[in-house]
């Protein structure tokens, strides 16, 4: 077994998304047999964080996610795309209202406003179908709608576990010696 580890701390954006895209890759070429992807990331961009949890649902070799800090918003989407999934004891998941930034647009028509709502819905129920097809074997079969739309949600590691976002709150520990490559973004 080649155990490859991919550190991942920051914003999602169309840059990151892309450079834990590579690393993957990289260490495909290198002989990974397994991939663990330790991540902390405030979120980002919507577009970004669903092309990279689709990738990572694509990977040909088991993927483990690792909560090292805090998964908030589109992050909790990428972490979700992990066949096993940890959190460090006091750490937090936060899922809220999705939103977009407009960049440097000053006007827009009725048309364009309708288009971005839809689009908004759409992404709000993709990420609420990710979130109920991940945890569907927990007991709470929590519906996250609400915080999408409304009111944010903060888990803790005990409230994940139980959520089924996590399968245990276990302190990420690196491997003493063997086979592991480390690859991390910036």
């Amino acid at each position: 077994m080649s155990l490859h580890i991919v550190h991942f701390i920051g914003p999602i954006s169309h840059g990151s998304a892309c450079t834990v895209r590579n690393l993957c890759l990289q260490a495909l070429q290198n002989g990974a047999s397994e991939i663990e992807l330790h991540m902390s990331t405030e979120g980002g961009n919507m577009t970004a964080g669903f092309a990279l949890y689709y990738f990572l649902k694509s990977l040909p070799i088991p993927l483990t996610t690792h909560n090292i800090g805090s998964v908030e918003s589109i992050g909790v989407v990428i972490f979700l795309a992990g066949q096993r999934r940890y959190a460090c004891p006091g750490t937090r998941f936060l899922v809220h209202p999705l939103h977009w930034g407009f960049g440097s647009l000053v006007a827009a028509d009725h048309s364009r406003v309708s288009e971005w709502r839809d689009c908004l819905d759409f992404d709000a129920e993709r990420y609420a179908r990710i979130f109920e097809d991940a945890t569907k074997p927990a007991a709470s079969g929590e519906d996250i709608r609400s915080h999408l739309f409304g009111g944010a949600r903060i888990y803790d590691a005990e409230q994940a576990l139980a959520a089924g976002i996590i399968h245990e709150a276990v302190q990420a520990r690196l491997p003493e010696c063997g086979p592991t490559s480390h690859w991390w973004n910036g």
